[in-house]
């Protein structure tokens, strides 16, 4: 983890990603992390013309090109073909070589346009999360509403993408755990 991110460049990857999308998300991201992330900017930035992509090339590219603290929002399928995970696919990823988050609204979609947007944001959370230091909780935390903490990653899924959009994303909150919010004030002072 290097260099300042209490300015988070929050990175319009595209053009099917709507500027209303990434404003709110980013908006998000302020409250959840407001000790910690004093600003936004909002920055275009255009991708090869794929429909997937490695997400580690990805975020090497924004990390380049854009640079700073990055969440850069895609519509394009995002890629792990190092990992063993049972997907070909992933919801977001943090590059641990930079302060690159990516999330991909591909898979995260619903008939409802609002739960399609809190998915967004809650994975956005929990990439963010990682910028900071923050790692999975592999149990249920909950912190308000009976929610989860954005940290959360569940067990091991056997049921498929579905499942898991279901049973981990959209039982995650809005907020961090305690022990979330605590590693925060240890580490950056905040929190």
């Amino acid at each position: 983890m290097t260099g300042d991110r209490s300015t988070l460049k929050v990175v319009r990857i595209g053009r099917p990603i709507d500027r209303d999308t990434v404003e709110t998300v980013g908006q998000r991201i302020l409250s959840a992390l407001r000790e910690t992330v004093a600003r936004l900017e909002i920055v275009q930035y255009e991708p090869p013309a794929v429909d997937r992509i490695e997400a580690g090339l990805l975020s090497e590219a924004l990390d380049q090109e854009v640079g700073g603290h990055i969440l850069g929002i895609t519509d394009i399928d995002l890629l792990d073909s190092s990992g063993s995970d049972f997907f070909k696919f992933m919801f977001g990823c943090k590059d641990s070589r930079n302060d690159v988050a990516v999330v991909s609204t591909r898979r995260l979609e619903s008939r409802e346009p609002q739960r399609s947007l809190a998915r967004l944001i809650k994975v956005a959370l929990h990439e963010i999360g990682h910028n900071f230091g923050l790692v999975h909780h592999y149990s249920f935390q909950r912190v308000r509403a009976n929610a989860c903490c954005p940290m959360s990653k569940g067990t091991y899924n056997r049921h498929g993408e579905r499942s898991y959009v279901r049973s981990v994303i959209d039982s995650r909150g809005l907020e961090f755990c305690g022990d979330c919010r605590s590693f925060l004030r240890r580490v950056h002072g905040v929190g």
